[in-house]
């Protein structure tokens, strides 16, 4: 099965993120601060992205680490990053449109793995299959980091809204096909051979605030990451048993 992407256009994380409403920008800003308060990417990281949508983790971290490989199966995706690295004169990183449930990297190992807001969109039996090949390619001492929807939060009344109002392509039934909360996201995890190493919430007031003051969205962004278990979105960082 493949992600139900190609109804969202190529740009459209990018342009979230850089032209979008406060709120909508801060919502994307704060995975990146995720990234950052987790100390995810060290220099010498071989990075992939799993499900990298218009490349915002890449054009935010590729001169942090030692290069990065970003995977996507909605084209208008990939030809957009490719014209941005371009523009941006990037050159350790590279993309490819791929289904995820059947990509291969013969004799090549990452150091981490980001898959964001990727899960959600596959059933229960395709996610097992994704994440046995992300099993492969994860170094030993290599750790994932991914982020979902947390259905023991408000993201259920946001999802509503969202459906209802036709704001986004239809989420629920469509886009999401799992309700994933920390607990069966880290138990399926763990039946697969990881190892949590942390787990989290964020976006629950942060990008609410950001109409007053981004700076102190940001701090309420980092405050959620350590101490909020039930923002509109989890994460959870797991490594290899």
């Amino acid at each position: 099965m493949k992600i139900n992407s190609k109804k969202i256009p190529g740009d459209y994380q990018f342009y979230a993120l850089t032209r979008g409403h406060s709120i909508q920008r801060q919502w994307h800003r704060n995975r990146h601060n995720l990234i950052r308060y987790l100390n995810f990417f060290q220099k010498n990281d071989h990075v992939l992205d799993a499900g990298c949508g218009s490349g915002n983790v890449i054009f935010e971290f590729s001169n942090d680490v030692k290069g990065m490989v970003g995977l996507d199966n909605n084209k208008d995706c990939i030809i957009f990053i490719n014209k941005k690295i371009k523009e941006m004169r990037i050159k350790n990183v590279d993309v490819k449109e791929v289904d995820l449930l059947n990509f291969k990297f013969k004799n090549r190992k990452f150091d981490k793995i980001v898959m964001t807001e990727i899960i959600e969109h596959f059933s229960k039996k395709d996610i097992e299959k994704l994440l046995q090949e992300i099993k492969k390619v994860l170094s030993p001492k290599g750790e994932i980091l991914i982020t979902t929807p947390n259905y023991h939060s408000p993201w259920i009344l946001l999802e509503r809204t969202i459906d209802l109002f036709n704001l986004f392509p239809k989420l629920w039934g469509e886009q999401h096909l799992i309700k994933f909360t920390s607990s069966n996201l880290s138990n399926i995890l763990k039946n697969l051979g990881f190892k949590i190493k942390k787990t989290g919430t964020l976006n629950l007031l942060s990008p609410f605030i950001t109409p007053f003051s981004q700076n102190l969205a940001d701090k309420i962004s980092f405050f959620e990451f350590r101490y909020i278990s039930f923002g509109n979105l989890l994460y959870v960082v797991a490594k290899l048993k």
